[in-house]
């Protein structure tokens, strides 16, 4: 990612979700108030986003749909039923009394804009890249208790920039820690668990290496790496379900629910009648409490 620009990926997903509310199977994934607000981010003071003419256009939506086949297949279901998982587990612990939720590398998602006027006692922080926060500081209205704070999660961690009192914390990690060296991924997640509280927890995404050592979605075309390299935005580290467990309490955190692609399209697409879309498989989804 360079420093002047909001991050490709951030704009890719957010592309993904307007393309997937405009299909008449994916968009019942899609969270409806989402909708008018990645519309706005997308907005630049020069014009439109270049592909929301493709979006609104049946052909060009059956184009981008096409790509996506080609490329890697089930990627949007994948996004859309990511963000469903995490939510759901967002709003479980808020019921469960966590007062603050910290997005780490927010990106374009709308999670906390959404929920900050839902929960106004709750108090909800973005740390991301300044570049990326300043399309959402630009062009949404916010309440007192969603703030953004600057991160570059290659130099920093989330303890020092955050503010207030020390309260049961919910941490979203959503598609960041592929993009991390091994180091740094334990390091942010030590962090985590030194300032989430008790009774909190995070729940964050990773790739699965397969057996090959392979940290990629399975069956992407190689385009997808080459495409991310030149944008500065590599896939650096993934791990092994049987060395999670160990590598959570070396951070001080102990695993509470791990979701795969099977359980994502058995909680999420089955139940909408959508059980034949493809589904991406490789990313994860971790809820980890205090060990």
């Amino acid at each position: 990612m360079q420093a002047s620009r909001p991050s490709d990926t951030a704009k890719l997903i957010a592309r993904s979700l307007l393309l997937a509310a405009e299909d008449h199977q994916l968009k019942s994934l899609v969270p409806d108030d989402s909708v008018p607000a990645l519309q706005q981010i997308l907005e630049r003071k020069s014009g439109r986003d270049w592909i929301l003419p493709f979006v609104k256009c049946s052909v060009g939506r059956k184009i981008l749909l096409c790509g996506e086949r080609v490329l890697l297949p089930g990627i949007v279901a994948h996004y859309l039923v990511r963000k469903l998982r995490i939510e759901k587990e967002v709003e479980e612990a808020i019921a469960s009394g966590c007062e603050r939720v910290v997005v780490v590398g927010a990106g374009f998602d709308t999670l906390a804009w959404r929920l900050h006027r839902k929960h106004p006692n709750v108090q909800f922080v973005e740390l991301d890249h300044p570049a990326t926060q300043q399309r959402k500081k630009d062009h949404l209205e916010f309440g007192a208790n969603l703030k953004f704070q600057s991160l570059d999660l290659v130099k920093e961690l989330p303890s020092p920039v955050l503010q207030g009192e020390d309260v049961p914390t919910v941490f979203v990690i959503e598609g960041v820690t592929m993009y991390l060296t091994p180091v740094r991924v334990g390091a942010l997640l030590q962090d985590v668990a030194s300032v989430m509280g008790a009774g909190g927890r995070v729940v964050w995404t990773f790739m699965e290496r397969d057996k090959k050592g392979s940290i990629n979605f399975r069956g992407e075309s190689s385009l997808i790496s080459r495409w991310l390299h030149v944008r500065s935005e590599p896939f650096l580290w993934g791990i092994t379900r049987d060395r999670l467990t160990g590598f959570l309490a070396a951070c001080g955190l102990k695993q509470k629910e791990l979701a795969d692609h099977e359980i994502l399209r058995r909680d999420y697409l089955r139940p909408r009648g959508v059980d034949n879309l493809p589904l991406a498989e490789g990313e994860l989804i971790s809820t980890a409490n205090l060990l």
